[in-house]
């Protein structure tokens, strides 16, 4: 790099994606907020309140699912408290109706297209289906905005930086011109002196000249330095701007994120894509079920029986166990549910836990600024109470 270079940064492809869950929860940019002005200051404290309610709707809606996955498994261990007699009533039946289920599927293997444990777990979410389909491809689409909302906002932060280091260079550059134009103009005039060129009694064009240029080259210099500065304090200012953006982003992709990977799991699917094609399935075998299920008399009478006997062991749900009927009579199949549920619970846990985290760090983030800056403790205060946080 030479005296006046511009040092030139290749800008390096950057997406989001290439980061894993990890990197994006630990990787939070401070705010500067002494470069905060009104807007800006506004700015920052309604992001901190939308992040405050954003966060506590995740939690309500994982809490909903908890509850719904807590009392599942404690309908486990009403039936692993059982007398043996009960115990062995509930997995003969269920064994019975496992066996007429399987005569069925049999006598029309070659047209079943899904596997009997996701047909049983489809049909104990039926009536969720529909919803949750459009919410997984909503979701779907909105986590491809907000990556590259976030990718657009990581290469501006990228450029602003870039410009920063430039204007720094270009304020060192200007002082350089500066000592070595000074210098010149010395050594000029000193030359000028020595030869008699100008004095007093002669003729004093070339001082005029030299003043001059002397002029001139002042009043370059300072606007070159005047103008570095501008542009250092404008993409300093840029830059905290887009950080703020950048923070409120990445909450919204990490919880974007932890939905549709808990949708995925729930529900046994890479994409909404394949959810829908497994949707279809599950409505054709459905109806092929259900066409069977009318000349099974046997099989009623069995589901009737298997729902007196778990109804009135006050179990929570006691029809959800008619599609998980392998789980009553086979200890390894229960094992998978049980895990099952207890993977789900884990995954709403950090959920919660996360959300939890981002609310106290707002309410900090809140505090800590008009702490540090009292005097903008009743606008401050003005922007929190327009939210409805009173439960929060």
């Amino acid at each position: 790099m030479g005296l006046f270079g511009k040092r030139k940064k290749k800008r390096a492809e950057y997406d989001i994606s290439d980061l894993d869950m990890q990197e994006i929860l630990g990787n939070h940019d401070n705010v500067s907020e002494k470069m905060f002005d009104k807007v800006s200051r506004a700015q920052y404290i309604n992001t901190q309140c939308e992040q405050i309610i954003e966060s506590s709707k995740y939690i309500e809606e994982a809490k909903k699912e908890y509850a719904s996955v807590t009392e599942h498994l404690t309908d486990i261990q009403i039936l692993d408290q059982l007398e043996p007699e009960t115990r062995k009533l509930i997995s003969d039946t269920a064994e019975d109706m496992f066996s007429l289920n399987h005569e069925r599927v049999e006598s029309r293997k070659k047209k079943m297209r899904l596997p009997a444990s996701k047909y049983d777990y489809y049909s104990a979410h039926e009536d969720e289906l529909p919803d949750a389909l459009k919410k997984m491809q909503n979701d779907e689409q909105y986590f491809q905005v907000v990556r590259k909302d976030l990718n657009v906002l990581e290469a501006e932060k990228m450029g602003l930086r870039e410009d920063i280091e430039n204007s720094v260079m270009r304020q060192g550059n200007v002082k350089n011109i500066s000592i070595i134009g000074m210098i010149a103009i010395i050594v000029a005039f000193i030359a000028l002196s020595v030869t008699g060129k100008i004095a007093p009694e002669g003729d004093n064009y070339l001082l005029t000249v030299l003043l001059f240029v002397i002029t001139v080259f002042v009043v370059i210099m300072f606007v070159m330095h005047r103008n570095a500065v501008y542009t250092l304090k404008l993409s300093e200012k840029k830059l905290n701007r887009a950080i703020v953006l950048q923070n409120k982003i990445k909450i919204k992709y990490i919880n974007i994120v932890n939905s549709i990977e808990y949708q995925y799991a729930k529900y046994g699917v890479k994409n909404s894509y394949e959810f829908s094609n497994v949707y279809q399935m599950f409505l054709e075998d459905k109806k092929d079920r259900e066409h069977y299920a009318h000349t099974t008399g046997m099989l009623g009478r069995a589901t009737d029986q298997l729902t007196v006997i778990l109804a009135g062991l006050g179990m929570h749900d006691a029809e959800i166990w008619q599609n998980q009927l392998e789980a009553l009579f086979n200890p390894k199949e229960m094992v998978e549910v049980r895990h099952g549920l207890n993977v789900r619970r884990q995954k709403l846990r950090e959920q919660m836990e996360y959300n939890m985290k981002r609310i106290e760090e707002a309410k900090a983030n809140v505090t800590s600024y008009i702490k540090k800056n009292p005097q903008y403790a009743n606008e401050i205060m003005e922007i929190v109470d327009g939210y409805d946080m009173a439960d929060m």
